[in-house]
């Protein structure tokens, strides 16, 4: 894949979209708290307009440098460092990250100690020390329909995501792991090939630990290990927009993964769930307060109830990743 520079340990690709001061502090904590590791570090500038690329070919002149002309999908940019990547392990990275002292070398001990290890993931914090979800079962009929239902919160135990610490704290196997921070060790990922670009928003993740659990690799989570991450919490008016994208992106997984009386199960469950949120969201548009947020409701439930229906990818080409 590319041409490699002698390995490394490490490998950590960034992407970055006019992002600059959240990922000129992810790198100064990546270079001032590695201590045992070996590392390169690869940022993509995805057409940046606030000065990104510049801050780091003069703050950061070791860090390889790729300089998108046109914004590309968080697959796109991470294949492209994983073709040129030396590491015997990579690790995709959010740039709104904080990586604490000692975190990159404890990572890189963990998995050459643990030769089935295909992958890794961390806690992800808030900045406040708070969870975010850091690991997953796949996706299911019913914790998709309690996604769908906006209800998973109420159901952690049994489903996705999980907001809370094993209670041992010891590492633990499981399915998936939040992609703010997620290694891969280099013979797993080149048997299951790179990220998945058909999944443009959402999932991706989700699918390259499927495949890598598939192929016999173990996919460990280590909870005693913590990064914090600057994610944007979401507003009302956007939660309609990433419903949709988690919903299009289930169906792929689904149409990709499982038989198909799950896809059709699927399909038929994100019908009902979305015809009935349209419904409830009509009437509520007659109010002046509520009209945008019941204007987004009803654009993005149809378009869940066309994809359910007919194609996933119809609506792709609005369908604009930053990072």
């Amino acid at each position: 894949m590319g041409n490699r520079p002698m390995a490394v340990d490490i490998s950590v690709s960034i992407i970055n979209t006019d992002n600059r001061d959240l990922l000129r502090e992810c790198l100064r904590s990546i270079f001032e708290g590695t201590q045992h590791a070996s590392l390169e570090v690869f940022v993509v500038d995805n057409a940046s307009r606030d000065g990104s690329a510049e801050m780091v070919s003069q703050e950061f002149p070791g860090v390889r440098l790729i300089r998108n002309e046109r914004r590309l999908r968080f697959c796109a940019n991470h294949n492209r460092v994983l073709r040129m990547a030396g590491g015997r392990h990579i690790l995709i990275l959010n740039e709104d990250t904080i990586i604490p002292p000692g975190t990159f070398d404890r990572v890189v001990a963990f998995m050459d100690a643990e030769k089935d290890a295909g992958a890794v993931g961390l806690t992800i914090r808030n900045p406040d020390g708070s969870l975010q979800y850091s690991y997953a079962r796949f996706p299911s009929l019913l914790s998709t329909t309690l996604l769908a239902l906006s209800a998973n919160r109420w159901f952690q135990d049994g489903n996705y995501p999980f907001h809370r610490l094993p209670p041992d704290g010891h590492p633990r196997e499981v399915d998936w792991t939040n992609g703010a921070c997620l290694a891969v060790r280099r013979e797993a990922f080149e048997e299951v090939g790179l990220l998945d670009e058909g999944l443009l928003i959402y999932g991706e993740e989700t699918d390259w630990c499927y495949r890598l659990r598939k192929a016999g690799w173990k996919v460990y989570y280590l909870p005693d290990v913590s990064i914090y991450h600057y994610q944007g919490k979401s507003t009302s008016q956007e939660r309609p927009r990433r419903r949709f994208r988690i919903n299009r992106s289930a169906i792929y997984f689904f149409r990709k993964h499982y038989r198909w009386p799950n896809i059709l199960a699927l399909r038929a469950m994100l019908f009902a769930t979305s015809l009935a949120r349209l419904l409830l969201w009509a009437p509520i548009g007659v109010w002046r307060r509520h009209r945008r947020r019941a204007r987004l409701e009803m654009i993005y439930n149809w378009r869940t109830i066309m994809i359910s229906l007919l194609r996933d990818d119809m609506f792709d080409h609005e369908l604009v990743e930053i990072g």
